[in-house]
């Protein structure tokens, strides 16, 4: 838990840090690590807290934030899914489209988009999460790994940046690693046309990932991918699994110093990790 709230904390730009300001809401269960382990760091940076009993897996947002004005929210996947739902379900207008086209470039060109006049126009009325609109900063979300939830794609976490007007870091979590696995990068805004799922950017300090495989070709390439795991040992795993390219993790903040995650992966040419 030590080095998973550090690791934590470490991921974060220093300017971008919690600090004393910041109100964090916890919008998912304490019975998640990586929702403890940012609270715990969130009361070491001495940041205020927010907890009521609107927290899970796909809350909905809004209903969470109410009464409240947090300026860091924690959530799931699944939350951050349902809110995308909820504002693209229906057809934007032509207007709508003209702002989203704006921010989108400005995202592209790697800056967060301003709140202009025409945004206010036209911006949903329930866009804005808590009491106070435009004060939400950043959101944490996690994949839970193993789990039937869709993960985000980068065009939905280009658009939820858009809706929130806030940063977004997207996690890989598992039951096994106290915090994250990896997280990705809050400058991060690259989007991508290819379909399929974001990356989760790189592997946190506490945690140690190296790829292991009885055939030596299958770890060769920029993009090697196979099934990311967390083997007690590597070298006593079955035929299934041996055909299979394997990431070994371990470090301070996995049980046992090692553990099975069971899902397939990549690391990409950027050296971020991301579901294959």
């Amino acid at each position: 838990m030590v080095a998973a709230i550090a690791a934590l904390i470490s991921a974060l730009p220093l300017r971008q840090r919690l600090g004393p300001s910041d109100l964090v809401l916890p919008a998912d269960a304490f019975s998640h690590s990586y929702a403890l382990c940012l609270t715990m760091a969130a009361l070491f940076s001495h940041s205020s807290l927010a907890i009521n009993s609107v927290a899970g897996n796909g809350v909905d947002l809004a209903l969470a934030s109410r009464g409240v004005a947090p300026t860091v929210i924690v959530a799931s996947s699944q939350s951050l899914s349902k809110l995308h739902q909820n504002h693209f379900s229906a057809g934007p207008s032509g207007l709508h489209k003209l702002v989203h086209a704006n921010h989108s470039r400005a995202l592209a060109s790697g800056r967060m988009p301003g709140e202009s006049l025409l945004y206010r126009l036209v911006a949903p009325k329930s866009s804005a999460i808590g009491t106070a609109p435009g004060k939400l900063r950043l959101i944490l979300a996690s994949e839970r790994a193993g789990t039937e939830a869709e993960p985000l794609s980068s065009a939905a976490l280009r658009d939820l940046r858009i809706v929130t007007r806030s940063r977004i870091c997207y996690a890989l979590t598992a039951p096994s690693v106290a915090g994250a696995v990896a997280q990705s990068n809050i400058y991060d805004y690259r989007h991508s046309d290819r379909p399929g799922h974001s990356h989760f950017g790189a592997p946190l300090s506490s945690v140690e990932i190296k790829l292991v495989d009885k055939d030596d070709t299958k770890v060769d390439g920029s993009t090697p991918s196979g099934e990311v795991s967390f083997l007690r040992n590597p070298h006593l795993c079955t035929t299934e699994t041996n055909n299979l390219l394997q990431i070994v993790v371990s470090g301070p903040a996995v049980a046992g110093d090692e553990s099975n995650l069971g899902v397939r992966g990549i690391f990409r040419e950027d050296c971020t990790l991301g579901y294959a």
